[in-house]
């Protein structure tokens, strides 16, 4: 599993690198050769992040090479907690005014650096002598042992006997039907695509397919891709295939030939090749399948070489990539076929005749197998190889509990498991190393959870995951990693919106688990649960605390907290550490804690490089004053907690960007310093002053913001609420307003911004105004026709002008428009 270490490694030390080189581009005090140790340890950690690429690539690695990479993993680690430390010190005097302050604040800068110097000498010394450990024990990339062919463990589907499918009967037909109906009316060469997760049968599926339809087609091939194939053997193997299935004479196969077929063709360059299979299949109906392409260049690469020969000739892809599916079967999409999850009845179907053959479990067993089957949420690859090593032992209910309760475990123990392993582990191992960070991510929620996308993108960029791509936001380039991982079908979209994005997504079980073991063994994260105990790691760099867990007692008087960089916490969590404990702390997660009490987070000023803060669906009832000193806090999530007002020191957080706020909470005074601010929802202007509302336009970064118009008949200065409203929309046509919600329960439309919007928003994409009671508006208004880029609107009103529907130039989904 080196890839493993290597490729993570690397999603480690990538985002280190700029670090260190934005830090040298600026101009700081530069005490004890600071300077210089940060430029030794940047060209250091390149070189080594050299060597790992190297080691990526490798299957077989020396031991030794693999204790090397954990002690650089932990020398990445502390360099870049370090180099948090430095930066945050140098920012120091930029928040001072007073020139008191700033002497102040300029002599514990000074006391800082001197000690951080101290610091970044000796990691200089631990990068020197991480190097040097490699040359001294002249660690290669290699191993040097001989090592055992490994079988690909996906050929044993190609042998299994017909009687063994179970579920795959009407998946079968679906395929046939789609490869032999309307042969005269569809003689073009066809091509359908198979796509799926690793492990729900798509080998068996077209291995089954082949054996139905073979019988129609002159000749006929089936071969395996690996990840980083050797085009020239996949084709040599085609070929040979047709050959051997083709109706040629001996003395046609000796022509062709004239020295073994195999020794001959494996001398041929790739056009040779290319060639020598389109002149034998120019006239020939052939059925070729291609299993397991991973890459839009390896299917063309491959697919030159079988002719539009109009005969009616078929080609059946697999893949575990849509995108890799969509370009086989191009330019016919209606022929990518998604590949199913078993029912729960063909999963036990499945397991039972893999375990008992013919017979029937005992009672007692029921209950343990369906928390087996539950597990394996349908993937064949689980159910059967669970139900072999389930085959193997003694049918007591103690020993089938035993093996229920370890398969976490086991996944790493056991041979049938290890088979489960080795085959979804393909998936990781495509996957580019900043997307295997953001999976591994992933390990710290717990099974069946479903993920909200952005709170998990939030997340991402929190813990500086997500590479900034030139032109796109970080939230937008986290929306593509979150694309590409399902594309890969490593993780499962949920409640797909009208755009085509889902609200949130899961992980399959038995995948979850793999992520787990990753991220164990790469000490990305510590996960304490009762049910799934785990051994807490000298230094803890992520650490989520799941259900009654009573393990808070491990890390009291110790410093083992010291180098968390993110906290979670779910379920029925009854403490959770001391806040004063973290020091390098970026994400802290208590969302949908129950027991947060105010309390807990008392001391949260303390956590100064924070940038991730959720304390929603909480009963959290104040804010601490002292949030001031969050200076790079990014993402501040206080809905649906207890809350009902803002300390003004709020206003400091000069570098927030989201403040998601529960309903009926006012903003302090000059909060529009908050310049960075881009997302303010929900903003409830029956408690801000008129002021507060026009002061909104100030925030010229908006691009989302949600309002709420509860104003009753008592509110006493109704109209000044209502000019500084329709002030603030004008301003907000001036900005780069993207989405808007406003909700109101007044018992009168707001026919007021009707014709007011001068100018309306051009880039508004998103637009949501509901009235809970009465219509928000008595008909459609004008600017609407101005909003070029809108995409989604909901919007409630007495009657339609359809005039005004008609000169706008939007062009909206149906099911996204709403007129009441």
């Amino acid at each position: 599993m080196v890839d493993v270490t290597a490729s993570a490694l690397m999603g480690v030390i990538n985002p280190l690198l700029d670090k260190l080189s934005v830090l040298l581009e600026k101009d700081h005090v530069n005490l004890k050769g600071v300077n210089q140790n940060i430029a030794f340890l940047r060209d250091e950690l390149s070189s080594m992040n050299t060597v790992l690429a190297m080691v990526a690539e490798s299957d077989d690695v020396n031991p030794l090479v693999n204790e090397w990479m954990c002690q650089l993993r932990e020398l990445a680690y502390d360099v870049e907690d370090c180099i948090e430390i430095f930066m945050h010190h140098l920012n120091r005097d930029g928040a001072c005014d007073r020139f008191i302050d700033k002497m102040i604040s300029k002599i514990i800068t000074l006391k800082a650096c001197y000690q951080i110097g101290d610091q970044i000498n000796e990691l200089k010394g631990r990068a020197l002598e991480v190097s040097d450990r490699r040359k001294r024990y002249e660690l290669s990339l290699s191993g040097q042992c001989s090592k055992s062919v490994v079988i690909d463990p996906r050929w044993p589907a190609l042998f299994e006997e017909g009687d063994m499918f179970v579920g795959i009967d009407s998946q079968r037909d679906i395929l046939v039907k789609w490869l032999t109906d309307d042969r005269d009316s569809h003689p073009q060469r066809m091509v359908v695509s198979v796509v799926g997760l690793g492990g729900l049968g798509k080998t068996t599926l077209a291995n089954c397919v082949f054996r139905r339809i073979i019988s129609q087609f002159d000749c006929t091939a089936f071969v395996s891709v690996s990840r980083s194939p050797n085009v020239n053997k996949v084709l040599v193997d085609v070929l040979l295939q047709l050959l051997k299935s083709s109706p040629t004479t001996e003395d046609q196969n000796r022509d062709i030939m004239g020295i073994p077929q195999d020794l001959y063709l494996r001398t041929l360059g790739y056009l040779e090749l290319v060639n020598m299979i389109r002149e034998h299949l120019q006239n020939k109906r052939y059925l070729v399948i291609i299993d397991d392409i991973w890459s839009k260049q390896a299917w063309k690469d491959i697919e030159c070489a079988f002719p539009h020969n109009s005969t009616a000739s078929r080609i059946i892809t697999t893949t575990r990539i849509q995108d890799v599916a969509k370009g086989c079967s191009s330019p016919h999409s209606n022929y990518v076929y998604p590949m199913k999850h078993l029912d729960n009845d063909d999963s036990r179907r499945l397991f039972l005749k893999r375990v008992f053959y013919e017979g029937d479990c005992l009672l007692e067993l029921k209950e343990v197998i369906d928390d087996i089957l539950r597990k394996c949420d349908g993937l064949p690859l689980a159910i059967v190889n669970i139900a072999s090593l389930l085959a193997s032992i003694p049918t007591s209910k103690k020993q089938w509990e035993r093996v229920r309760n370890s398969l976490f475990s086991a996944l790493k123990q056991n041979h049938e498991l290890e088979v489960v392993k080795r085959i979804l582990l393909l998936s990781y191992y495509d996957l580019p190393h900043y997307l295997k960070i953001c999976l591994l991510d992933l390990s710290l929620f717990p099974e069946d959870h479903e993920i909200d996308r952005l709170r998990l993108i939030r997340r991402w960029m929190a813990e500086g995951f997500i590479v900034q791509q030139r032109g796109q936001c970080l939230e937008d380039t986290g929306e593509n990693y979150i694309n590409e991982l399902i594309n890969r079908n490593m993780i499962q979209p949920v409640d797909i919106n009208y755009s085509g994005r889902p609200r949130a997504c899961r992980v399959h079980d038995i995948m979850h688990d793999l992520i787990i073991s990753i991220s164990l063994k790469e000490n990305f994260a510590t996960i304490v649960d009762n049910h799934k105990p785990s051994p807490l790691a000298y230094k803890i760099r992520r650490l989520t605390l799941v259900g009654n867990c009573e393990e808070q007692n491990l890390w009291q008087g110790t410093n083992i907290l010291s180098h968390v960089r993110s906290l979670s916490i779910f379920g029925a969590v009854k403490k959770m550490p001391s806040l004063m404990d973290f020091q390098v702390l970026r994400v802290l997660d208590l969302h949908d804690w129950s027991n947060l009490e105010d309390g807990d987070i008392g001391s949260v000023g303390n956590l100064i490089h924070l940038r991730y803060l959720s304390l929603s669906n909480s009963n959290i009832s104040k804010v601490p004053q002292q949030i001031e000193r969050l200076k790079h806090l990014q993402t501040l999530d206080l809905r649906c907690t207890r809350i009902e007002e803002l300390p003004a020191t709020v206003a400091q957080l000069r570098k927030l960007v989201r403040l998601f706020l529960p309903s009926g909470v006012g903003l302090p005074n000059g909060f529009s310093n908050m310049e960075a601010l881009e997302e303010l929802s929900s903003l409830d202007v029956s408690r801000n002053s008129p002021e507060i509302v026009l002061e909104l336009g100030n925030l010229t970064k908006l691009k989302v913001l949600g309002i709420e118009w509860f104003l009753g008949g008592s509110i006493l200065g109704k109209a000044r609420f209502k000019q500084s409203l329709a002030s603030l929309f004008c301003r907000l046509g001036e900005r780069n307003l993207q989405f808007l919600s406003f909700t109101s329960n007044s018992d009168s439309s707001v026919d007021f911004l009707i014709d007011s919007w001068c100018p309306p928003p051009r880039h508004l994409q998103t637009l949501i105004m509901c009235g809970l009671t009465v219509p928000i508006f008595s008909r459609l208004p004008k600017w609407i026709s101005s909003l070029f880029e809108l995409t989604h609107l909901e919007i409630f009103i007495e009657e339609i002008v359809w005039e005004i529907c008609e000169c706008s130039k939007i062009c909206l989904p149906y099911s996204a428009s709403e007129f009441t």
